[in-house]
């Protein structure tokens, strides 16, 4: 599933990179690495129509997506 606001000018790589899926990846990846909860948030910029920022920073953004870190039980 796929949701854009306006198609992205340029390359085909660009219109990956500034997808919807590639950053929710990148939100995983940064959740894993700060140890916190991440959200995508809605730019409205054509140029980077999605960013990543940490959960408690999301203010008044318009959240697409929230990635919620699980902490791993010791084994």
């Amino acid at each position: 599933m796929t949701t854009r606001t306006k198609p992205i000018a340029g390359s085909p790589l660009r219109a990956q990179l500034c997808s919807i899926e590639n950053a929710n990846r990148l939100a995983v990846q940064v959740a894993d690495d700060v140890a916190s909860d991440t959200a995508v948030v809605r730019t409205g910029n054509p140029d980077q129509p999605f960013r990543v920022v940490l959960a408690n920073c999301v203010g008044d953004a318009q959240v697409i997506s929230r990635t919620v870190r699980c902490s791993r039980s010791a084994e």
